[in-house]
């Protein structure tokens, strides 16, 4: 179409150290189709070559060449963040610089299973740590390749639920899965958005485990978070407020 469209930047997940354009391309397609948004899918750096704050470096940078660049989108002046698992990261991290540096505006944050804390002590941890997709000897994997630095861990940029203040961010949809080991963190970085005076909705899927996204096409228990999240999308990004 001709546009005007929102327009969604979009972090794959991985761990920071896998994970690409490709492995996002389908669920990318879905939301761009769905929601009626332009998706810019974002190829940022990885680890082990690129450690922590490389991929959020890349992240903002990104942000600012969808900013800069609204005309050629055909943008509608909305502009999304989203991601899946450590894309979740990276998109509500980019929304926090932004609001820090008075960057682009953001019009809505859509995180999906994100990784909001290095601390991997939380029940779903211990309930989900292995049989469930995503096993907590991979997270402690991706933390170890990502940013070995135990210190580095705990800076907002990493672990956004850490940051010293979630005041004044963009609304949020925080989608969570049951059997996920991420399920706690993500569930508190919601409430932690709503506590500070945000407009943050929690979906927490029951059932469902870590990057049930990709399996929308397939599976009906997908396909439903799937479809709220684009009305969500919709809602906070099409051309009528």
């Amino acid at each position: 179409g001709s546009g005007p469209f929102g327009v969604l930047v979009y972090f794959h997940g991985g761990g920071w150290v896998i994970g690409d354009l490709d492995t996002a391309d389908a669920v990318c397609r879905q939301l761009t189709t769905l929601a009626n948004v332009v998706v810019v899918s974002v190829d940022y750096r990885l680890a082990p070559e690129h450690v922590y704050p490389a991929a959020v470096e890349d992240s903002y940078a990104a942000l600012q060449w969808v900013y800069d660049n609204a005309e050629q989108l055909h943008s509608n002046g909305k502009i999304g963040v989203a991601g899946e698992s450590a894309g979740g990261n990276l998109a509500t991290v980019t929304a926090r610089q932004s609001r820090d540096r008075n960057g682009p505006p953001i019009a809505f944050q859509c995180l999906l299973y994100p990784v909001t804390d290095a601390d991997m002590s939380r029940d779903s941890y211990a309930e989900n740590g292995s049989g469930y997709l995503l096993e907590t000897a991979t997270m402690e994997w991706f933390w170890d390749t990502y940013c070995a630095d135990s210190e580095q861990r705990l800076q907002p940029d990493a672990s956004p639920l850490r940051a010293k203040s979630l005041e004044n961010l963009p609304p949020a949809l925080v989608v969570t899965a049951e059997f996920d080991p991420l399920r706690d963190e993500g569930n508190a970085y919601a409430h932690a958005l709503e506590a500070a005076g945000n407009r943050a909705t929690l979906l927490c899927c029951d059932g469902l485990v870590h990057d049930f996204f990709s399996t929308a096409a397939v599976f009906d228990c997908s396909r439903g978070p799937l479809e709220k999240t684009v009305r969500a999308l919709r809602d906070h990004l099409s051309t009528s407020d």
